[in-house]
């Protein structure tokens, strides 16, 4: 999987152009944000991944674990089991700025303490009322 920073320019997707803002592109050995995460946005998140979007032709897996693993995590809202590790987050805040995560995101936030910055979180929300309006 590729490197970037939190809020870099993504450029990651040969079929479309660059945009959107990178955010949970980990990489062992370089340094993230950590911290807790409530349990309305752990929730939100496991409702937006799976959707699956962007998915990739394979699988990556997480490399700040020490061995390989494979998780499977599950949506609380429609009860959908999904893997990690082969397709995108993406999330538009308020302000209209787009937000592009690997669906790994969910397991660096679980596991490995990662705090996203609070943008991303308020657009995590934003996203999950579109995609599943009330009623």
């Amino acid at each position: 999987m590729v490197y970037y920073p939190d809020l870099a320019t993504y450029d990651y997707n040969f079929y479309e152009p660059p945009g959107g803002l990178t955010i949970g592109w980990l990489e062992g050995g370089r340094e993230f944000p950590v911290g807790e995460s409530s349990d309305e946005f752990m929730a939100d998140l496991l409702d937006l991944g799976a959707f699956l979007d962007h998915k990739s032709r394979g699988f990556h897996n997480c490399r700040l674990c020490p061995v390989k693993t494979d998780p499977i995590v599950t949506s609380p809202r429609t009860g959908k089991r999904y893997p990690l590790g082969h397709a995108e987050i993406r999330a538009t805040g308020p302000d209209g700025s787009l937000y592009v995560a690997p669906n790994l995101i969910i397991h660096y936030v679980q596991e490995h303490g990662y705090l996203p910055p609070a943008a991303f979180v308020e657009a995590v929300a934003a996203e999950v009322a579109r995609r599943y309006p009330a009623g």
